[in-house]
């Protein structure tokens, strides 16, 4: 699928990567590798667990982003993987892209070792390779961005990724994105109030697209929102999932910061 702006430069990073890794460890040597480990823990149960009263947080370990450069480039992610469970979240998301996020495959690896909480691996999936080396590493979930992909790739991404006992969050940004994903077999659906080809912000994406979601479809806000109130707005709009990443991990204390997106006192 023809892709521009900042998803074509992470297009051309990740084929060059996934090159790389593949010299090193042939797809057919991954795959037997995470096809011979036990499951991980469950993201879509987590996801389902959410209600107005008791939301979930997807905390994330966010080292930098393109649009804000450094965030905490000095982030231990065992460390922060045992507050965000300490705190209540649901799950955790580990950003595993290096060039703009300085990220990688050993958080993740990490993470999933130092917790007991569904774990997402967060990058820029292009190619099953990239599903297999989430599963390895004990991801329980794969994001899955539509504007990246065909309608048939995403289709036989979903499709993979809940063979090997992991969920989909499939990222979407627009109406016309989620036709494509509910199309194509998604039931987690993640919504970025940020375009990540103009990497332009629309700070109403998710509470103008999530009531337009089936019943069976769980919606997650996937990114915008930072405080209680933000929070409260997507209760109202039905979502009860919240991925949050850059608020975290720049607040002083991120145990007593995650609480506070939980409860209102």
């Amino acid at each position: 699928m023809a892709v521009s702006g900042f998803l074509k430069t992470m297009q051309e990073i990740k084929q060059a990567e996934i090159a790389d890794h593949r010299r090193r460890m042939p797809l057919a040597s991954l795959r037997r590798e995470a096809e011979t480990l036990a499951a991980p823990p469950d993201f879509k149960a987590a996801m389902t667990a959410g209600t107005p009263a008791d939301i979930g947080i997807i905390a994330e370990i966010k080292k930098a982003s393109p649009s804000k450069g450094d965030l905490r480039a000095d982030l231990d992610p065992a460390a922060y993987a045992r507050i965000y469970e300490t705190a209540g979240a649901r799950a955790i998301s580990v950003l595993t892209e290096s060039v703009y996020f300085k990220g990688g495959l050993a958080d993740l690896k990490t993470v999933c070792t130092h917790t007991g909480l569904p774990v997402l691996r967060k990058d820029f999936i292009i190619h099953e390779y990239q599903i297999y080396e989430a599963r390895q590493a004990g991801a329980g979930a794969v994001l899955i961005i539509t504007t990246m992909l065909s309608s048939d790739q995403q289709s036989d991404f979903i499709h993979l990724v809940k063979e090997l006992d992991m969920a989909p969050l499939v990222e979407i940004c627009s109406e016309w994105e989620m036709d494509q994903a509910l199309t194509t077999g998604a039931d987690i659906v993640g919504i970025n109030n940020r375009n990540l080809s103009t990497l332009e912000v629309d700070p109403n994406a998710a509470i103008r697209i999530a009531p337009l979601f089936p019943q069976e479809i769980i919606p997650v806000a996937a990114s915008g929102f930072s405080c209680r109130k933000d929070i409260q707005t997507g209760i109202h709009a039905g979502i009860f999932n919240f991925l949050i990443g850059e608020s975290i991990v720049k607040s002083e204390d991120p145990d007593v910061f995650i609480r506070s997106l939980k409860n209102d006192d």
